[in-house]
């Protein structure tokens, strides 16, 4: 599984560096703004298929940390996902089943800002999802996914702080083929840590 791991691994040490630098990459003047932040939610869903992992709600606890630059009202960005999920339902409903676990995605990010509030698109280029709980074999359940997205309300409260309203949504595979794909969906409200404020004001 490392090679699933690499990828989100290095794009998280990518946004790392990219904010260290934003400054050095305004002040040359080759892109934008520099931008960079922080968000921290809570929400609810479900995650699940219509055979071997039923369907149940969940409940979800993501942090995301993006970095990239402004164009006049456009942010253009790279997002990093660490995401927290436990299952709400009782296992017993499900045959002591409990897909509660830890993932993590990464991908891109596409905002329109218009001085106060922000209208967002998230691409999920890759993902991995741990299951906190072994199977009854004691093996340890992997999946992993692309291609998701989501889909998000920012509104401005007061100098860099704001609040977000999120949708997301995507498939996991089973890393080994002994379960169907899992969809799962989220709906999610939560704090946002920003510098939008220079969005526009170039």
């Amino acid at each position: 599984m490392t090679n699933i791991v690499r990828p989100n691994k290095f794009l998280l040490l990518l946004v790392i560096v990219f904010a260290l630098n934003t400054e050095s990459f305004a002040a040359r003047g080759d892109f934008g703004k520099p931008t960079i932040g922080a968000m921290m939610l809570m929400g609810s869903g479900q995650m699940g298929n219509d055979t071997d992992v039923l369907k149940r709600n969940m409940l979800y606890t993501p942090l995301a940390v993006f970095a990239g630059v402004n164009y006049k009202k456009f942010r253009f960005a790279i997002n990093y996902e660490y995401n927290v999920v436990g299952q709400t339902d009782d296992p017993a409903s499900f045959s002591n089943q409990n897909i509660g676990g830890k993932g993590s995605a990464a991908g891109l990010r596409l905002e329109f800002y218009d001085g106060k509030q922000a209208f967002g698109l998230i691409y999920r280029a890759s993902e991995k999802y741990t299951l906190d709980k072994a199977t009854l074999a004691g093996t340890v359940s992997e999946y992993d996914g692309k291609g998701g997205f989501g889909i998000q309300y920012y509104r401005q409260l007061k100098n860099r702080i704001g609040i977000v309203v999120d949708y997301s949504m995507g498939t996991l595979n089973s890393a080994a083929g002994n379960s169907d794909d899992l969809t799962w969906n989220r709906a999610s409200l939560g704090l946002v840590f920003t510098n939008f404020s220079s969005i526009g004001r170039r």
